[in-house]
């Protein structure tokens, strides 16, 4: 899923989601499937080493669906704070 799909859905995504938080906060539970991401590695220098370690700095690719909930989150601490 990409940032596209819920930025174009349906506005009844955003019950759901608002639903699923909810119950998350509730709860107390974190998906396993929030945790997972896809790291890459990037060149730092590309006129430089590139078999050096010290070249590559690793970005991750997390789900939307977790990177939304991180931003629940986080405006939440800030209303509290």
């Amino acid at each position: 899923m990409t940032s596209e799909h819920i930025l174009f859905a349906h506005p009844m995504l955003f019950v759901h989601l608002s639903l699923l938080f909810r119950m998350l906060l509730k709860h107390n539970i974190v998906p396993d499937g929030f945790s997972y991401g896809l790291v890459i590695p990037l060149v730092k220098d590309t006129d430089g080493n590139r078999f050096a370690t010290d070249n590559y700095r690793g970005i991750t690719i997390s789900p939307v669906i977790s990177k939304l909930f991180e931003m629940v989150l986080m405006l939440l601490l800030l209303t509290i704070l």
